[in-house]
């Protein structure tokens, strides 16, 4: 059952699905419509899964799920991957790639592989005020206070390190 994302717990789960490329107008009309009426008749334990979704940047698929009364089950999660990778099939792009990896420059949402990533490390581009995407946000709560965050805060700089100042 969709429900309103104002209408949705702080704790509601959240899961992202990061596109490695923006979505075109048409494309996010159509991908938001066709996650809606999944979610419409999405079930676990026989009940309806209270969820909603959002597209953010024209890049990121968000579901929320409050599981508030029941928690979602296993083969639940299973098919509504599925669901996930028919549209990675019907609209060419990857949503499961965790080595894809989004960055904001300017306001610009970009997003490249680890490698890439590296060299604008390496390169200056991205330094430790950089906006990365930490798409390990668990709730609504930490999604909308932990998710765009500077580099030198997200586990980003753990796995990668900054040139050192001079």
């Amino acid at each position: 059952m969709i429900i309103p994302i104002n209408n949705m717990p702080p704790h509601s789960r959240v899961l992202i699905y990061q596109a490695n490329r923006e979505f075109g107008k048409m494309e996010t009309d159509l991908i938001l419509s066709m996650t809606n009426e999944y979610i419409a008749h999405w079930k676990s334990h026989e009940l309806d899964v209270n969820a909603a979704c959002e597209i953010r940047y024209n890049r990121f698929i968000v579901v929320y799920i409050d599981e508030s009364a029941d928690m979602i089950g296993g083969c639940s999660l299973d098919k509504s991957i599925h669901f996930f990778q028919g549209l990675e099939q019907e609209f060419g792009v990857s949503l499961f790639d965790r080595m894809n990896i989004a960055y904001k420059l300017n306001g610009v949402v970009n997003s490249c592989s680890k490698s890439e990533f590296e060299k604008l490390i390496s390169e200056g581009i991205i330094d430790e005020d950089t906006l990365v995407f930490n798409n390990l946000v668990s709730n609504k709560m930490e999604l909308e206070t932990n998710w765009e965050i500077p580099f030198k805060n997200s586990w980003h700089n753990k796995i990668f390190t900054l040139p050192q100042r001079v």
